[in-house]
Order: C-alpha cells, then structure tokens, then sequence
C-alpha cells in the first residue's frame, strides 16, 4: 500500500465502504482503462491517456466485462440486420452513387 497520506486515506476509505483488502488503488486505474475500451475509445487513445509506452501494455491491464464482451458480438449482429432490412426495402439504397445511378437509368450497352 501506499506509504503517503493518500494511501492512508484509502485505507480509510476502504475501510468505512468495507471494501476488501484486494481492492487497491491501482484497480481504479485498470477499471477506467477497461470503461475507456467498453465505451469504444480506440486502443491508442487508451495506450496514450495511460501514459504506456505500447498497446501491449494497455492490453495487459484491459479486462472486458462479460455484458462487453456479449455487447461486442451484438453489434455486428444488428449492422448486419439493418443492412438486410435496408436491402430489401431499397436494393439500390446501399450499392454505391455510380452504381445506383447507372441502375437507375439504363443506357445504350456497349462492349
């Protein structure tokens, strides 16, 4: 524990929340890096506002929660629902200007 008056008053803290003696100061540090990371900052942003010297480092202290992890999968799954949606509701909506304007207005073809 730390040895200064800020380590004496998170003991006491710590103390009067009857937090275990596990939870240290540094587990505020690691749990803002994991939130940073859940609310979607980039892995150089949270190697960077940490102050480490790599993003291997960063990953060291990330620990994703559970409904994170779940959160992550779901993502991809509802992009992937509202894509399909949208393309069947206007197959032309999606593909890109050039593509959708050459549809939308049949020309002579040449070869």
């Amino acid at each position: 524990m730390l040895g200064n008056s800020l380590g004496h008053l998170y003991r006491k803290l710590r103390e009067t929340l009857k937090m275990p003696n596990e939870f240290v100061l540094h587990s505020l540090r690691d749990t803002h890096g994991s939130r940073l990371g859940e609310a979607g900052a980039g892995v150089f942003t949270i190697m960077r506002s940490r102050g480490h010297s790599s993003v291997t480092v960063s990953q060291r202290y990330m620990h994703p929660t559970p409904e994170a992890m779940e959160g992550a999968v779901e993502r991809p799954e509802r992009l992937n629902e509202d894509g399909t949606r949208r393309l069947l509701e206007d197959p032309k909506g999606l593909l890109p200007a050039t593509v959708s304007a050459t549809l939308a207005e049949p020309g002579p073809v040449t070869h």
